[in-house]
């Protein structure tokens, strides 16, 4: 069972931001630059995301990429458009208030792994004999070893329950969606990506 434990930094922090959300909301702006700042919020997540991860593009490199149209796309420009497109999916779920689900989860994990080899789309499943599934080190050793692929379903329903059932505060609950994902890493790939997303994804669902 997921259960946090608030103190006052962390309760003074939300009522900070719940102070600046008001104010936001106040804030009407155009509708032609609401979507201009919008689509340029994408391209700079797709390239921060990617980034984190090692992709080699710079920003410029990133939005040309995007913006391409028509042309065979290296891996490291695929993986930048594989990201925009996937906020753009969660754009229109958005709309549609669809709720974070394992359906969704997949489907973004997806998206965003476009083009990868079969196996590093969907759940992980079990190794190679003699082969340790784990996050690496530069110099070959691992830095993580994530739960047994067997244990991943049992503690996304876990996860998914907590979502549902909490009452706790959306900021909470948004960075315990980061934290566990991460954690119990249930895929081969683009785990670290489809966390930043999905849990972006809730704090739009809950106005943020």
């Amino acid at each position: 069972m997921i259960k946090v434990k608030l103190d006052s930094d962390i309760l003074n922090s939300i009522l900070a931001i719940e102070k600046n959300k008001n104010s936001l909301d106040l804030v009407k702006i155009p509708i032609d630059l609401s979507n201009k700042f919008r689509k340029n919020t994408k391209k700079r997540s797709s390239y921060a995301s990617n980034k984190i991860e090692g992709n080699p593009l710079t920003y410029e490199q990133a939005d040309a990429a995007i913006e391409a149209k028509n042309r065979h796309f290296l891996k490291p420009e695929q993986e930048i458009r594989n990201y925009y497109l996937a906020l753009g999916l969660l754009e229109r779920k958005l709309d549609a208030k669809e709720p974070l689900s394992l359906k969704l989860l997949l489907e973004i994990q997806k998206q965003i792994c476009e083009g990868e080899p079969k196996e590093k789309i969907g759940l992980r499943g079990a190794m190679p004999p003699g082969v340790l599934f784990a996050v690496w080190n530069e110099d070959g050793t691992p830095s993580y070893i994530p739960p047994e692929y067997s244990e991943v379903p049992a503690l996304l329903d876990e996860l998914f329950k907590y979502i549902d059932d909490s009452d706790d505060h959306p900021l909470i609950k948004a960075a315990i969606i980061h934290y566990q994902l991460v954690t119990i890493h249930p895929f081969e790939d683009g785990n670290g990506r489809t966390a930043r997303i999905v849990s972006g994804y809730y704090l739009s669902l809950n106005g943020y």
